[in-house]
This record gives C-alpha cells, structure tokens and sequence, in this order.
C-alpha cells in the first residue's frame, strides 16, 4: 500500500497541471453561472434538474474525467517517464491501481464541487442527492476507462471525445440497445433513481444495475489496463 501511495502521489502532479485544473474550473462555474440564471428566471426544480442532466452528466463530467484520465498514464509514455516505474520491482497491477486513485483524487473535487454547487441551486435535497450520485458514477466509470485508453493511444482526447459526442450524444439517443452501452445511461438513472425525477434516459435502470455494471466497467478496465502493462514496451 507504501508503495501505490507513493505511486499515486508522483503521478498527481502530472495530471493536474495549472492549464488542465484552470480550464475545467472555468466549465464548471460556466454552468453554475447558468444554472443560477435560470433559477433566477424561476426555472422549476424540474427544469433545473434537466439542466443538471444535460450539462452536468452529458458534458462537464465525461469532459473532465476525459482530460484528466487520459493523462493518468497517458503523459508518463509520452514524456517516456512511465519507464522508471518499469524498472521498479512492481507488480503492473500497482501502477494500474495508482494510476486509477490519482485520476480519482484529481476528478473527486474537481467534479463534485461544481456538481454539488448546481444541485443547491436547484433549491431541492433530493435533487441535489440525485446530481452527486450521478455524479459519483460517472467519475468512477469514466475515469476507468478513460485511464485505460490513454495508455493505448496517444490520441486518447481525440477518441474518447467521440465517443462522448458520438456514441453518447447521439447512437445513445436514439437506440435503447445502443444506450445500454453508454455509461451516461447509468448516470443519468442514478440521478433519475436517488433524485426522484426523470432524467433524459426514458425508463432509466434500477439502482442494483447501477452499481453491477459500473463495478463491471471498472473491473475490466482496470484488467485490460493491467494487461496493457504487462504486454506493451516502453522505451
């Protein structure tokens, strides 16, 4: 555990550089300020909450996840630093867990703040519950796999914001089948499920899915990731 903490602790600093911090802050008050508008022009609860959904859980959290996590692992093989925690006696799956809790300890804040924020604007405890819990899943499930992509590509940004605009903006919308493979539809049913109001996914899962498929999300993620170590080359 010494040695993962280590891990994590010199990983941090490559991931949360001033310019990612600063951008993804300014998103963030960018949709309080919203939020605080249409509250102010009497927007409901509901409408609040369908704002929470669409910009919150469709946007702001896989965007930031995305940025963050891909750089877990991402930036150490493209500055070639990685390999120092190669020659290190380590199990692959050390680096994998490390990589995973220093894209977590980043997005935690970075996310739940601003989320948590725009729930209270809403003026509703369910609601708000329903936003970090939404939340909560969605920065478990994306930095998983957004940390295993950046360790498969130097492109990570560019694929990852495909499938977030793509596949989740679009396939997702307009397919059920399609949407079972989205992690926004496991987001948007925790909001829908603890809030008590309907999100944008029509007949969202139930709470016990939830947790099911976003444990399995993780699971593989962190296994392929493991994987990925174990057979890659680094120079």
């Amino acid at each position: 555990m010494n040695t993962i903490a280590a891990m994590t602790r010199r990983i941090i600093p490559a991931v949360a550089t001033r310019g990612r911090i600063i951008a993804m802050l300014l998103i963030g008050a960018a949709g309080i300020a919203i939020g605080v508008v249409l509250r102010r022009a009497d927007a409901t609860t509901t409408d609040m909450t369908e704002f929470a959904a669409l910009f919150g859980l469709t946007i702001f959290v896989p965007l930031v996840a995305l940025v963050i996590s891909t750089a877990s692992l991402g930036s150490l093989v493209e500055d070639k630093t990685l390999v120092y925690f190669w020659l290190r006696p380590l199990g692959r799956w050390q680096i994998s867990t490390a990589s995973l809790l220093a894209g977590l300890a980043v997005l935690l804040p970075l996310i739940l703040v601003p989320m948590g924020i725009l729930g209270i604007v809403t003026g509703d405890t369910d609601a708000l519950q329903g936003i970090l819990a939404g939340s909560l899943v969605g920065l478990v499930a994306y930095t998983s796999v957004f940390t295993m992509l950046g360790l498969f590509t130097q492109r990570a940004l560019a694929w990852g914001l495909l499938y977030v605009l793509l596949w989740e903006g679009l396939v997702a919308g307009f397919s059920r089948s399609a949407g079972w493979l989205a992690i926004r539809t496991y987001t948007d049913g925790a909001l829908s499920r603890v809030g008590g109001s309907a999100g944008s996914i029509v007949d969202p899962p139930q709470g016990a899915t939830i947790l099911i498929v976003t444990g399995a999300i993780v699971v593989t993620s962190f296994v392929v990731t493991t994987w990925r170590l174990n057979t890659m080359t680094v120079d």
